[in-house]
């Protein structure tokens, strides 16, 4: 009904109109669009609250993109300074703020949606948003959403850091603006916590990686990387331009290392300026130097360049080490070459590929290097080499069920000293839990396979149990079910709840799998796996548990 017509009515019974035409008036052309209209309102809101996808509200919702009137709606905005009512009223339901979204990737310069967008991350909704293209455009709303992924990742450790990386690369990797402004941020705060910083440093390679695959363009992220680092792109620059050879060919060749020496230890020892010191501290451009300075070592290449050029290969490995800090004031060289003279050491007197005894008689010497990072991952390469060499000949030759092999307990003892080794270290095990000796029975290989899962086992002692229990989870159709029993029996042999639902629900899964085989294990190995369901409060435990035979029923 019109707003006026209660007005009108007055007006004409006031000059004498009779009542029986206003009402004849009023009821043959009264359509009840009004009522009709907030009825079908009525409707449409009880829908969106019980569906976010029904026919519906996709109906409306496309109508609603297409007739929108961005410049109204702005002029509206600046004209109030306050969002307007329907979009309040839009907020709140999952429906309509997908419709926000889309209003806003098609009008992505819209002050008002800008706000609208804002108003929503304020409301705790930022993970709708991570997948949002316009979000990037408006800078603050972008900036709340990488504090929110930040602050999610804070906590993570080394065996959750990738899987918690998701959301972030949603954010930071839209485009290579976002990108970049990203891994900015990431290095303003590297710089800050100085010596500290190697968990953010992990997390700007993780986006490097992503990026580069993504977007299959090294001189892009080459670009980045060298800005971010302090160079000066597209210049004359020598050591930038040896840099981003060895960053996109993954290749550190003897002039390029020439030249990033004669950079570095030229200002070092003469007192000038040092490069900026984390471009050498890349992955991408510290593991090409590393393989060329001992991959001789555990590969199959001979070394035929000169004990000089060797020499600066080791140094800048060293200085990549041991110069955490930009203040050269701060640098020991003394330490600097302590360092560089035990890499020779280490060079010289590594045995390659040696026989049992001349193996033992180096544990010493061995133990030694291990305590310094860069030489434990030396060592821990050559091991890998040792055990895997010639289709696992160490194993044929020397394994037996009562001796765990030495190589297997340093690999321990790596992984304990220094723990951003561990994924190495469980590389190495992986290694030769997957390998098929040519000489061994069966039996032999079961054998030694269980002597690598009591190893394994002592990863998850050191927080690093995500990873392996997901590899078992992937490895379990191809792998004995009477082994995956005997893992879920060492891993949990040596832990007590209460446990997290991100270790317990992928052990329940392999714990379903396997359950043939824990049904008929030893009494000790059905009765830990039996405490550990009795411990987890979910309805698979329980399930589980009804499976087992009771303890009584197994002696």
């Amino acid at each position: 009904m019109e707003p006026t017509t209660v007005a009108f009515v007055d007006q004409y019974l006031e000059a004498g109109g009779a009542p029986f035409n206003i009402m004849n008036l009023l009821t043959t052309s009264y359509q009840g669009l009004a009522a009709m209209s907030n009825m079908v309102e009525h409707d449409i809101l009880q829908e969106a609250r019980a569906s976010d996808s029904s026919p519906a509200i996709e109906a409306i919702s496309r109508k609603i993109v297409e007739r929108f009137n961005a410049g109204a709606a702005d002029a509206e905005f600046e004209k109030s300074q306050k969002l307007p009512g329907y979009i309040e009223e839009m907020i709140p339901h999952k429906a309509w703020r997908k419709t926000i979204y889309r209003l806003s990737d098609q009008n992505p310069k819209s002050a008002m949606l800008s706000a609208a967008l804002q108003r929503i991350a304020d409301e705790g909704y930022q993970a709708e948003m991570t997948s949002l293209s316009s979000a990037s455009l408006h800078t603050h709303v972008f900036y709340s959403l990488l504090v929110e992924c930040f602050e999610k990742l804070a906590p993570a450790t080394d065996e959750n850091i990738k899987e918690r990386m998701a959301e972030l690369i949603n954010t930071a990797c839209r485009s290579e603006h976002t990108y970049f402004m990203a891994l900015y941020i990431l290095s303003q705060v590297r710089h800050r916590l100085g010596i500290d910083a190697e968990s953010v440093r992990r997390i700007e390679q993780e986006l490097e990686m992503f990026m580069l695959e993504k977007y299959d363009r090294p001189q892009l992220a080459v670009n980045f990387r060298l800005l971010i680092d302090g160079f000066t792109v597209g210049s004359d620059d020598r050591i930038a331009n040896s840099l981003a050879a060895i960053f996109q060919s993954a290749y550190a060749s003897t002039g390029d290392v020439t030249t990033l020496y004669k950079g570095y230890h030229g200002a070092l020892v003469g007192d000038r300026r040092l490069p900026p010191l984390d471009a050498i501290r890349n992955e991408r451009i510290l593991n090409p130097i590393f393989e060329e300075a001992f991959g001789h070592i555990w590969g199959e290449s001979v070394l035929d360049r000169s004990p000089e050029i060797t020499h600066r290969y080791m140094w800048l490995i060293a200085c990549a080490c041991q110069c955490t800090s930009e203040d050269q004031k701060q640098i020991d060289k003394d330490q600097l070459d302590s360092l560089v003279a035990q890499m020779h050491d280490l060079d010289s007197n590594l045995p390659r590929r040696p026989i049992l005894t001349t193996f033992n008689s180096a544990i010493p010497k061995v133990l030694e290097w291990i305590n310094v990072p860069v030489l434990a991952r030396v060592v821990l390469f050559w091991l890998r080499d040792y055990l895997s060499y010639d289709n696992f000949t160490f194993y044929s030759t020397y394994f037996q069920r009562s001796e765990i092999p030495t190589p297997l307990l340093l690999l321990e003892e790596i992984g304990y000293r220094h723990p951003l080794l561990k994924p190495l270290v469980f590389e190495t095990y992986k290694d030769s839990f997957e390998s098929k000796v040519p000489e061994f029975t069966p039996e032999k290989q079961i054998n030694l396979q269980k002597m690598v899962i009591n190893r394994i086992a002592t990863l998850i002692q050191l927080n690093y149990a995500l990873p392996v229990i997901h590899y078992f989870l992937n490895k379990a159709e191809v792998t004995d079910e009477g082994i995956v029993a005997y893992f879920i029996y060492r891993s949990l042999n040596q832990l007590e709840g209460p446990y997290p639902e991100e270790f317990y629900s992928p052990m329940l899964v392999l714990i379903k799998h396997a359950i043939d085989a824990i049904s008929t294990a030893k009494g000790k190995e059905c009765s830990v796996i039996r405490t550990f369901l009795e411990d987890v409060d979910d309805d698979r435990a329980r399930s589980l548990l009804r499976m087992l035979p009771k303890d009584s029923e197994q002696l």
